[in-house]
């Protein structure tokens, strides 16, 4: 009993050492966000201002560019994720339940686009852009981004599908279900935890990327917020107050999410993990 006991207090202690560590850029980023000038500089470090302060907060909304940036960035992220979503489900669902020749390679090819470094696919997709007129547009980013997130909503998607007894299909088919039948009727009930954890990952995937909307994007019109958040880095100022203000109302909507689909992601995450 006592070495049960010493045991879960050194787990305890070393998630709290963790979670410290993955919290504190977050508590940091935010004490930056209500601190004054002087503040921010000081030696040693100021904890806790006095008074906290919203002027930082208060000058990017009334820049207006926070708003700008926030729109593009939800309307790329979710117009990407969505479409990504109508072509990869059945995509997963084919790549799972069906193997034809080549079908293991194909999915592999897939797979290993991931493992390209995004720097790779820059200029074939600035060029292309540029060719069909949609540098600067939200447009450009969306398709750049659709292949990048349907070979991540595939490879998650693909594992569960795998898993799904083949007694349930074949119940279904007995009861004069064909294959779109099955599919819409019974996979994507099943597998709406695992389709919630790739929708996810792929709204991240187009929320948190840079170098495309560097490449593919001018102004504001078009921009997103991460291209936003750096332009607050300039050749003689670094804006810290600000970008730290513009970043914790950027992860905010995305934290409030993920806590609240907690259950469902843990679900999803688990789902098909393991072999019967």
């Amino acid at each position: 009993m006592k070495t049960l006991r010493f045991s879960n207090i050194v787990s305890y202690l070393i998630l709290l050492a963790m979670s410290v560590f993955v919290l504190f850029p977050f508590v940091w980023t935010f004490l930056t966000s209500v601190k004054t000038q002087v503040e921010m500089f000081s030696v040693p470090p100021v904890w806790v201002p006095e008074p906290a302060t919203g002027e930082h907060y208060k000058a990017i909304m009334e820049e207006g560019k926070f708003q700008s940036f926030m729109t593009n960035s939800l309307t790329v992220s979710l117009v990407s994720t969505f479409a990504a979503l109508i072509v990869g489900i059945p995509a997963a669902y084919g790549f799972a339940k069906y193997r034809y020749k080549f079908s293991g390679v194909l999915f592999a090819s897939l797979v290993a686009i991931r493992m390209f470094p995004p720097i790779i696919l820059g200029v074939p997709f600035f060029l292309m852009m540029r060719s069909l007129g949609l540098i600067n547009t939200e447009l450009a980013l969306i398709i750049t981004y659709l292949p990048l997130e349907l070979t991540l909503i595939i490879w998650i998607l693909e594992g569960f599908f795998r898993q799904l007894p083949n007694e349930i299909e074949e119940a279904a088919e007995i009861d004069g279900l064909g294959t779109f039948g099955k599919f819409i009727q019974i996979a994507i009930p099943l597998s709406m935890p695992a389709v919630g954890v790739a929708a996810i990952f792929s709204f991240l995937a187009a929320w948190n990327e840079f170098m495309f909307a560097l490449t593919l994007t001018r102004t504001e019109t078009a921009q997103t917020m991460p291209i936003g958040i750096a332009g607050y880095v300039t050749t003689f100022q670094t804006f810290w107050g600000k970008m730290s203000a513009t970043g914790i109302l950027y992860i905010v909507p995305v934290i409030l999410f993920t806590i609240v689909a907690q259950k469902g992601m843990i679900k999803g995450l688990t789902a098909g993990a393991t072999k019967e």
